[in-house]
């Protein structure tokens, strides 16, 4: 393997994006594009123009992605959104830096006031302020966005990425490989779908 994109919120979304990267004439998503392999490109040269332009669309622009590079002898110029990091090697396994697991979230919404749970709570990078994340994403988002890339803290003004918010929470949450994801249809990106159809 030369590269691969990882870092997706949940194991269908990226499902989603490599068919979608596999079969870029008859995704939907892609639809609006040519594709058509230049004379002058290799195979990987043309997966790697699909999968910058790929980056680059409201489908998957917003999302906390990693560009993995495995093998860098094969690198080619990738222009990914600021916030998605190109990284080089092998993937390292995060259960070595994988923090305390939390079991509960103590405190209530900083934003509804509400109960939070571990399921649908996030927090700041300095773990003081505590969220739903869905309320969070709804603040940090414009009219018509899904996801958010940044936003500063409602409650301690802390400047923090979206991303790293996101694996935080992941890696506290005590998720590893091969225990089984809690269930699609409850993700907060769910939640997050359905606010932004109802506005």
């Amino acid at each position: 393997m030369i590269m691969c994109v990882h870092n997706f919120p949940t194991r269908t979304a990226g499902l989603v994006f490599e068919w979608a990267w596999q079969n870029p004439k008859i995704s939907k998503r892609l639809k609006h594009h040519t594709w058509k392999k230049k004379h002058s490109e290799t195979g990987v040269q043309y997966q790697i123009r699909i999968l910058d332009t790929m980056l680059q669309s409201d489908t998957w622009k917003r999302l906390p992605l990693v560009v993995q590079w495995m093998k860098s002898e094969f690198k080619e110029p990738l222009n990914p959104p600021i916030h998605m990091p190109i990284a080089y090697g092998p993937i390292e396994d995060s259960d070595q830096e994988c923090v305390t697991p939390v079991t509960t979230l103590s405190g209530d919404c900083c934003l509804c006031g509400e109960g939070v749970t571990v399921e649908d709570g996030i927090y700041c990078i300095r773990r003081h302020c505590v969220f739903h994340s869905v309320c969070l994403a709804g603040k940090w988002c414009s009219k018509g966005e899904l996801l958010p890339i940044s936003g500063q803290c409602p409650r301690c003004s802390t400047e923090q990425l979206w991303g790293e918010m996101v694996k935080l929470k992941a890696r506290s949450s005590g998720k590893r490989k091969g225990k089984k994801e809690a269930r699609d249809s409850n993700h907060w990106t769910k939640q997050l779908a359905q606010m932004t159809m109802e506005t």
